[in-house]
């Protein structure tokens, strides 16, 4: 169906006689040719259609996806597509597609993402078995885009506030009374954080938020053209008055005040002091870097004022200098986890009988490296080599020096150095080092630029007759 006018809401029934389970909200700008992979996620899905219905609400794109969408829609009656002019962001066309929905629960999408074949079936699996108000689906990083990790690494039926807040895209299914009920809308003006706003309030009104990470749900992109809302610059003062707005909700919904000042805390440490992190805050102008500390100074009197117990480590430390106003106090901070956020990087490979030797430049961390790792990619198998290591005197990094041995290497392995404080550093490969392949083992580059081993055409017998050559060569040489 295509309209310019919103339907009416409600629970509809198709003329199957099924009710419609979840109705897929998805707001669509200029999302050529991303959308397509949407599309044929959708047509993928082995949930039936009579329990699924897709709104797209073109927000006045000018290239040619309103017409795929109405050809996309032409011959499936559980799509609907809105044409509505340019509102400039997500907000608005979020809240028309809630308008029209007839599901049970409301699904939030993004239109240049993409699904696994059995989400829907899934997720409405889940939700009716343990009557979530709110399910958040695993994220699968794509394009290079970041997220997902440890929040979504298991599936957790009763998921607390502090583990939901780690999530506030809105890639979330709701159920569709507990947004009405609630008023909960997300904001129409052009305004960061607009999702996070809306999903807290959500949160905090559910009886029982859930994480599903048992699939690979939701495939969240990076554009290749840079076009995510997400990649845009950020006003300090704007960016800091929405998380104001998150604040405020969890001071007023969740009724302990001291677990509501912990999530406050949590929450800032994750969306507040990002910005204060290594290279981030030192490629800031001076003018841009001291607009962050005085808006986060303001939000600290207001939500935090005598909270200093709410943080601890290096995160204390920041928190006292955004107090004090303390900018250099900032940037000597930024520069010590900027060296944190560093690389060792390959410097030589070189073959040694049945060993590959490796040289590579660490930097000097807070932590020393104790070992050289070499991890099997499948098993996630550790092999720990002792390494050599030069003095670093004074220089801001040392060499270190080690032996891999060929002897019962199998498969794809990662190289890393491991830190006294249990931290694991990828080993970079510089364009400039090239590849080397000794007795079957090849040392390359990965797409994302890191060392490995491929060990997989390791020849069976050649390290035992590269060592029988090596006993007679030595074995005639002490005849002499």
């Amino acid at each position: 169906m295509v309209s310019s006018v919103p339907a009416e809401s409600g629970s509809a029934t198709r003329e199957s006689g099924t009710s419609v389970f979840v109705s897929i909200v998805v707001p669509v700008y200029n999302a050529m040719p991303y959308l397509t992979d949407l599309l044929s996620s959708l047509d993928a899905q082995t949930l039936d259609t009579s329990l699924f219905e897709a709104i797209f609400v073109d927000d006045g794109s000018t290239d040619n996806g309103g017409q795929v969408l109405d050809e996309y829609a032409a011959g499936r009656e559980h799509v609907t597509v809105i044409h509505q002019e340019n509102s400039g962001w997500a907000g608005k066309p979020r809240n028309v597609g809630m308008d029209s929905a007839n599901g049970e629960y409301i699904f939030f999408v993004d239109s240049d993402d993409w699904l696994g074949a059995e989400t829907l079936t899934r997720m409405r699996d889940f939700a009716l078995a343990h009557d979530s108000d709110v399910v958040a689906p695993r994220l699968v990083p794509a394009g290079g885009r970041k997220g997902g990790g440890s929040t979504f690494a298991q599936t957790v039926i009763d998921a607390p506030l502090e583990h939901m807040l780690k999530t506030l895209m809105p890639q979330k299914m709701i159920r569709a009374e507990l947004l009405r009920a609630n008023n909960i809308r997300f904001r129409e003006d052009k305004v960061r954080l607009e999702d996070g706003m809306a999903l807290v309030k959500a949160y905090c009104a559910a009886h029982r938020n859930s994480i599903l990470g048992d699939y690979e749900y939701y495939y969240i992109r990076a554009r290749s053209d840079g076009a995510n809302i997400s990649m845009a610059p950020i006003d300090p003062a704007s960016y800091t008055a929405s998380l104001a707005h998150i604040a405020t909700t969890l001071m007023e919904d969740v009724p302990d005040s001291d677990y509501a000042k912990d999530l406050v805390a949590g929450l800032f440490s994750r969306k507040g002091l990002k910005v204060y992190r290594g290279q981030r805050f030192l490629k800031y102008r001076e003018a841009k870097r001291k607009g962050w500390i005085q808006a986060h100074r303001e939000f600290l009197a207001e939500f935090l004022p005598d909270d200093l117990h709410r943080f601890e480590g290096i995160r204390r430390e920041k928190v006292v200098c955004i107090l004090n106003s303390d900018h250099d106090g900032l940037i000597c901070l930024a520069r010590l986890e900027a060296n944190e956020e560093r690389s060792p990087v390959l410097e030589s490979v070189e073959a040694e009988a049945r060993y590959l030797k490796f040289s590579a430049r660490v930097p000097n961390y807070v932590s020393k490296p104790v070992s050289f790792v070499a991890e099997q990619r499948k098993t996630k198998e550790q092999q720990r080599i002792s390494l050599h290591c030069s003095d670093s005197q004074g220089a801001d990094e040392q060499l270190i020096a080690a032996k891999l041995p060929l002897d019962g290497a199998q498969g794809l392995l990662d190289l890393s150095i491991l830190l006294a404080d249990g931290r694991l550093k990828r080993i970079e490969f510089p364009q400039g080092v090239p590849e080397t392949t000794h007795l079957g083992a090849r040392v390359y580059r990965t797409a994302n630029g890191y060392a490995s081993v491929d060990a997989r055409q390791l020849r069976a017998g050649t390290l035992q007759r590269v060592m029988n050559r090596v006993g007679k060569v030595f074995g005639r040489r002490s005849k002499l």
